[in-house]
């Protein structure tokens, strides 16, 4: 300003930006407070040039104003300073408020979006996403666990290349979805996992609209049905042998009936008539056959009977060193290796002695006839291991595991799921009940029994047996 004519230069009006930017970025105070400085850089020249020191400008700024136009023009300035200033100010203000509310609606945002993806993170079913182009938006943890897929390799791609052939069906009701526009109810399906596993599923489609009714894409909403299948296969076979129980019991009752006469009759031939050679096998054949029959008869009774738990707290490894006693001397233990290994100290459990020796006994003796002559059968607490998820719910809160492992020949996998039920047995001779016996006890105990075997490498019974509580140990030691 100083070399372009001062007062009279063409460029005073570039005196507004200062106390403008001033109130922009400095609120009204830095407005007001530029204003005034440039009133008086203003004033200044004024005097400067009244007084012959403004130097002369080659440029042609110059506008010869007289005296009384530039007193004029800077009578019009200066307040003129401070109303820019003033009005800066206030649209600094305005715009920090903009900027402010700006922050506070993103962060409001951040916040909903974040509580969004918390929820739909946090829920125990799955969830996923899929655009009007087809592409995976959105595939929860539940969903990754579920079909044991990744979210990373979901997300972002194509729900036809992302979704395996093991997820055939829950592609399709996602395409009938996306192509045809159709929100179904909840169906079953099912999925099989990377490593095999067939796994049951409820699904629904629920289709995503925008505000005039287009539509954006699909979610799809499933669930894990595993347990609840298990839940209702046990249930039905509750109720199955529920009613093969009371059939059973009836029928048995009537062949006792008939049993013990005819028994009764032969031991009385057998005594009176000196039969010899081929008479006597057969009368002894009657003897043995009849007796075995009465054995089974009475396993199915039992069965069929539910005698009332007498739980009393004991201690564990007393409980098992007294059964695997007895069991040695049976003569299936003949040759064979039997011993107590891995005994859990102080561990006490609040069982029906009775009816607990008995479950452990069938499998002690279950695991000697499965080995050879020379096979080895162990018996250990493991109180470390965790009770089964799938049934956690319908279990006793504190249990213990004993496992009796042997190294026969195995399980085949298909018989696994059918040992626990009654009259199947692979043992020539046996009744098939002896298992379904044992589940059913630890069952009322509020435990669980579980199967691990493989061909040629031996099997595992695991029994989850409930811990007695303190009330219970101290009453216990007391008596």
């Amino acid at each position: 300003m100083f070399f372009t004519g001062g007062a009279e230069s063409q460029f005073v009006p570039l005196y507004l930006l200062s106390p403008l930017l001033g109130g922009v970025f400095l609120s009204v105070g830095g407005g007001v407070l530029l204003a005034a400085l440039s009133s008086l850089a203003y004033a200044g020249f004024y005097l400067a040039g009244r007084q012959g020191m403004m130097p002369t400008t080659p440029f042609g700024l110059m506008q010869g104003l007289g005296d009384s136009a530039l007193l004029l023009r800077m009578l019009l300035y200066v307040p003129l300073l401070f109303v820019v200033g003033v009005i800066g100010g206030n649209l600094g203000r305005r715009l920090n408020e903009g900027r402010q509310a700006l922050a506070d609606a993103q962060a409001e945002l951040n916040r909903a979006l974040f509580d969004t993806e918390s929820i739909l993170e946090n829920m125990s079913s799955g969830i996923v996403t899929v655009d009007a182009d087809g592409i995976v938006r959105h595939w929860n943890r539940a969903a990754s666990e579920i079909a044991a897929c990744p979210v990373g390799a979901m997300r972002g791609r194509p729900y036809v290349d992302a979704f395996g052939p093991g997820l055939k069906e829950f592609t399709e009701r996602l395409r009938e979805a996306l192509e045809q526009g159709t929100e179904g109810s909840r169906v079953a399906i099912s999925i099989v996992r990377p490593n095999g596993t067939k796994v049951p599923l409820g699904m629904s489609t629920s289709l995503l609209r925008d505000p005039d009714g287009r539509r954006r894409g699909v979610i799809g909403l499933f669930q894990d049905l595993s347990d609840v299948r298990a839940l209702e296969e046990r249930i039905r076979r509750r109720e199955t042998l529920a009613a093969i129980g009371e059939l059973s019991a009836g029928i048995a009752h009537e062949i006792r009936n008939c049993l013990n006469p005819i028994s009764g009759s032969v031991e009385v031939l057998q005594r009176e008539l000196k039969v010899k050679g081929e008479n006597a096998r057969l009368l002894d054949l009657i003897v043995r056959e009849s007796e075995r029959l009465d054995n089974f008869i009475r396993e199915l009774l039992d069965y069929a009977r539910e005698r009332p738990l007498k739980c009393e707290t004991l201690d564990l490894d007393a409980l098992l060193k007294d059964t695997v006693d007895v069991a040695q001397r049976h003569p299936s233990a003949d040759g064979k290796t039997l011993r107590l290994t891995g005994q859990g100290g102080d561990v006490t459990v609040h069982v029906d002695s009775e009816q607990m020796r008995q479950v452990l006994m069938n499998l002690i003796l279950n695991a000697l006839e499965a080995v050879e002559a020379d096979g080895r059968v162990e018996v250990r607490i493991d109180a470390r291991r965790e009770k089964p998820a799938a049934r956690s719910h319908e279990m006793s809160p504190s249990l213990v595991c004993v496992e009796v492992q042997d190294n026969g020949i195995g399980i085949p996998t298909p018989e696994i799921e059918l040992i626990f039920e009654p009259f199947y047995s692979t043992k020539r001779g046996g009744t098939g009940l002896g298992l379904a016996i044992a589940n059913r006890i630890v069952e009322r105990h509020g435990g669980a029994m579980e199967v691990e075997s493989r061909l040629g490498a031996g099997t595992t019974m695991r029994v989850w047996i409930p811990r007695a509580t303190s009330t219970a140990r101290t009453v216990a030691h007391a008596a």
